[in-house]
């Protein structure tokens, strides 16, 4: 038995196996559609760290000063 709730509209679902529910995590193709359009609208981010921004700007920096003038 696997007991859930839906990320989108908070239903809570309750299924023998995960074959009984094919949009798992989801309690519906209609949620899990809205997931996706959420994603592809850019509602939702994976934040950069400050240590990965400034790695980049000193990588940008140094190709910079490589390059001739």
């Amino acid at each position: 038995m696997i007991r859930g709730r839906c990320p989108i509209c908070s239903k809570t679902f309750t299924v023998a196996k995960l074959d009984d529910l094919p949009s798992f995590p989801f309690c519906s193709d209609r949620c899990r559609l809205i997931d996706l359009g959420r994603w592809i609208d850019g509602a939702y981010a994976v934040p950069a760290g400050a240590e990965e921004e400034d790695e980049a700007s000193a990588a940008e920096r140094v190709a910079d000063d490589d390059e001739p003038d």
